[in-house]
């Protein structure tokens, strides 16, 4: 649990009465480098603090009614963190939207680093299958199957697509109001930028489109071609950014019946391929100016949409009998 003596100390709550947020945000990292959480809780008066079993920190409540915690990297930490939230009777999420914000990768020639997508859908990279089509031994080669030019092939036993496509409401206020937020911009992120010879010669913007999850921590054009293969496949190409929890939290909430209250706000932090010159080590995290951008670009637009979907509440659910 966090020990900021600046922040209300966590208590137990009681499970009789429920705290009962209109928003949780959800990020993912709470520690430096890649604290998304800070600029939530810097933005906010913070007026309590809840140890939820099956959580690794505390759910923080501002005075406006938002609820902030982390979930931890990955699907499984994600999962958890989300599923424990949803089951807790410490917890009422039935009036609430859920925004996860955070940083993510993206392709050079996409978008400018620091710009912040609103994802439309959320693509599950690790169902798949991944092949080895070369040999099974020194001498016997395997013919090929499936696509010849991947080594990847979408899931054989597939009950369904592995893709959550977000409520379109919700993504259509997320936007409008994105797009009215004023981004801020680095001077040594667009050097960084500028060693990309495809990237867009501009500053950061508000993009829409798909989001890919995953659990493995892929790095270069190879995978990147490959991710872009699987957008295809499921026909919500081409992918925007790249992150590791969404899946799994859209998951949970579909689970529970309440994906349709769901977004996912990511600002870009990092290429997924090194720049020419750089090794894929070198360029992998992007660099401390980018990173800084991007939690702080994610922070700005997270916030105004969350405030906005609370306001607006365009699925009513403000309105629903409990």
């Amino acid at each position: 649990m966090d020990a900021d003596e600046s922040l209300p100390a966590p208590r137990e709550p009681d499970p009789n009465t429920p705290v009962c947020p209109t928003g949780l945000v959800l990020t993912a990292v709470a520690e430096s480098p890649l604290d998304e959480r800070a600029p939530w809780l810097e933005r906010y008066e913070i007026v309590d603090a809840l140890a939820i079993p099956g959580t690794e920190t505390p759910l923080y409540l501002t005075v406006s009614g938002l609820a902030i915690t982390t979930t931890g990297i990955g699907k499984s930490d994600a999962a958890t963190t989300v599923t424990a939230l949803l089951a807790s009777p410490r917890v009422d999420l039935d009036s609430a939207y859920i925004v996860s914000s955070g940083i993510a990768g993206s392709a050079p020639e996409t978008t400018a680093l620091g710009s912040v997508a609103i994802a439309d859908a959320v693509v599950d990279w690790d169902r798949k299958h991944r092949w080895d089509r070369r040999t099974t031994s020194d001498t016997e080669t395997v013919p090929a199957s499936g696509s010849e030019s991947t080594p990847i092939d979408l899931l054989a036993y597939r009950p369904r697509d592995y893709v959550h496509h977000l409520e379109p409401s919700v993504v259509d206020c997320a936007l409008t109001t994105a797009e009215r937020v004023e981004l801020s911009a680095d001077d040594a992120v667009r050097d960084y930028q500028n060693q990309y010879p495809t990237a867009a010669d501009a500053g950061p913007s508000i993009e829409r489109g798909t989001t890919v999850c995953g659990d493995e921590f892929w790095h270069g054009p190879q995978y990147a071609r490959e991710v872009e293969w699987l957008c295809e496949a499921y026909d919500v190409a081409p992918y925007v950014t790249t992150q590791m929890e969404d899946a799994a939290t859209a998951t949970a909430l579909e689970r529970f019946d309440l994906r349709e209250r769901y977004l996912s706000v990511r600002a870009v932090a990092n290429y997924d391929r090194p720049a020419p010159g750089q090794s894929v080590e070198e360029s992998f995290d992007g660099n401390p100016s980018t990173l800084e951008l991007a939690i702080d670009n994610a922070a700005r637009v997270g916030s105004a949409v969350i405030e906005a979907l609370v306001a607006t509440d365009p699925l009513a659910i403000g309105d629903s009998e409990k």
